[in-house]
């Protein structure tokens, strides 16, 4: 972790203001232009910047990776590979012409319809056709991704367009008098040499949305990036606009086939594609989604006796195991993140990752209460939210183990120098996250619940036997309020929140009023050996399988 420094000015005295100075790693200096790069902390106080030191050095470290990320996924020059290549033109055409064929062969008529089709497809494009064709032929090449097109490309395009429209017609009034034989002309027109919107790609255009959380490397990102590889290769090709309703259906049937939930099937392998497809719809890359609509029998309803949430008797085995004696091999920022983690999540409703992330500068006193100010970035809706502390936190010295780390310079749970370099989808507090589940299922033994969602489960539940209100609930523990369009108006007031926090029941757990109990190293038998490898087998088959 770097330490803050005050540079010195030309006089040779050192600056008021604090700066942090980081060396840049020699894999991102031709990204970044620098060897080292320095920014400056808006500080003159020492213990401000200790605090604010660690965030600047996470934010600098994701630039860099973010920078690498795009430098190898987008093309150096996005708008030369969106050029037509001159077999694509001709497959347009092709395509054009199919589209206006089908859909009025079915029904050519006959008489006057019939020389109607006739002119269309011989009388040469007027002034107003020009235009019509102009237009038409600039939206084509939108939906190529060539947002920019020179006069050269619209011209191009608009040759091909008019051929393709007087070989559409001639086939329907050739249709008109009986004769529905294949047009020559479409066998000696070729495929195209790329995909119409490459579905990969897309993905990837999806993922840089400001609104997805983490861009092309955050969790979104990382869950569906496989997915979609494995559709594209289980339908043989990667151009989304050849998709069809019927291929999204066969696609659906086919995951359910192959054993996997309908839940799974309708939240990821359903919804990743359908989400892509929209996204290029409102970019008008497309013209429909073919996954839209598309439902998914079997998924189980929610229901009031599904075990989600903690029970009263795991809720107090977790709460009095934060307080015994660690093991000496656990790190001592593991050691607090066991201790605080369970009692701020059961106590806040919150997630998990927005705790673990915590850094000392987002405990803040606001109008005199204390709150967690989880930032935009580490929530899932990507809002701002202050949390009020409840008053037993207070009481067990949270506070003071705040200002130490603040002290320190260091995140609340984690230790950034002991950092494995892994990728920015794998940060450190969400490994703290995971640890804290495998400790509370592997070591406690609290098992048929989710072991860090569950404190959300347990939250709502004590709340509903309050009279706190359920729009400040909602707020507070992160949720999608739906109390009715008026609840989005006016701020969220931190001594309202405190009040309504006051409300919430104390947890009473004995073991704070006893002397912390000894750490147990318990020892598995040989049965026990043999059922965690079996266990540990099954679990890779199973990995092995979905992959």
């Amino acid at each position: 972790m770097p330490t803050p420094i005050r540079p010195k000015k030309a006089n040779g005295k050192e600056q008021n203001v604090y700066w942090i100075r980081k060396k840049v790693p020699a894999r991102y200096r031709p990204l970044v232009g620098k060897s080292e790069v320095w920014r400056s902390l808006k500080t003159t106080d020492r213990r401000t910047a200790n605090a604010k030191i660690g965030k600047v050095s996470e934010d600098l470290e994701r630039e860099w990776a973010r920078l690498a990320l795009e430098a190898k996924r987008v093309p150096k020059d996005s708008s030369e590979n969106a050029r037509l290549t001159h077999q694509d033109l001709y497959a347009i055409q092709r395509e054009v012409h199919i589209e206006i064929r089908d859909a009025r062969i079915a029904e050519p008529g006959t008489g006057f319809a019939a020389a109607r089709w006739e002119g269309f497809a011989s009388e040469p494009a007027t002034i107003d056709d020009q235009e019509q064709l102009d237009l038409w032929a600039r939206e084509i090449l939108a939906r190529e991704g060539l947002t920019a097109p020179t006069e050269a490309d619209v011209a191009k395009v608009r040759a091909r367009l008019l051929e393709a429209r007087k070989g559409g017609y001639g086939d329907v009034a050739r249709a008109s008098k009986g004769d529905y034989s294949e047009n020559p002309l479409l066998r000696s027109l070729p495929e195209r040499t790329k995909p119409k919107v490459d579905i990969l790609e897309a993905f990837e255009l999806y993922c840089r949305q400001p609104r997805i959380k983490g861009g092309p490397e955050g969790p979104t990102a990382k869950r569906w990036r496989p997915v979609i590889e494995r559709f594209a290769k289980w339908i043989g090709h990667r151009d989304l606009a050849r998709v069809t309703p019927q291929d999204a259906v066969r696609w659906r049937d086919h995951m359910l086939s192959q054993g996997i939930a309908p839940k799974a099937v309708r939240d990821v392998w359903l919804a990743a594609p359908r989400s892509v497809a929209t996204c290029m719809l409102n970019a008008l890359r497309l013209e429909t989604n073919p996954f839209a609509g598309i439902k998914v029998d079997g998924v189980k309803a929610w229901k009031e006796d599904d075990e989600r949430g903690f029970d009263p008797e795991q809720a107090l085995t977790i709460l009095a195991a934060t307080v015994a004696t660690p093991s000496r091999l656990i790190s001592k920022e593991m050691k607090a993140a066991r201790r605080w983690v369970p009692w701020i999540c059961a106590y806040t409703g919150a997630r998990v990752n927005e705790i673990t992330s915590l850094l000392p500068s987002d405990v803040q006193q606001i109008l005199g209460h204390w709150c967690f100010v989880l930032r935009p970035e580490i929530t899932k809706g990507k809002r701002l939210r202050r949390v009020p502390l409840h008053r037993h936190l207070i009481e067990q010295g949270l506070l003071a183990y705040v200002e130490e780390r603040r002290f320190r310079g260091k995140p609340l749970f984690y230790e950034p120098a002991r950092a494995r370099g892994g990728k920015l989808a794998n940060p450190q507090w969400q490994k703290v996250g995971e640890r804290l589940g495998e400790w509370v299922r592997d070591s406690l033994r609290v098992t048929g619940v989710q072991p860090n969602h569950g404190w959300r489960h347990l939250w709502r539940e004590i709340v509903r036997g309050t009279n706190m209100k359920p729009e400040l609930c909602d707020y507070m523990c992160g949720h999608e309020g739906k109390s009715g369009t008026g609840a989005r108006y006016g701020k969220r007031k931190v001594p309202v929140l405190a009040r309504e926090m006051s409300l919430f029941p104390r947890f009473k757990v004995p073991a704070l009023n006893k002397p912390p109990a000894a750490h147990k190293r318990s020892r598995r038998t040989r049965m026990q050996i043999a059922s965690d490898e079996a266990a540990n087998m099954a679990r890779r088959g199973a990995r092995v399988k979905a992959a």
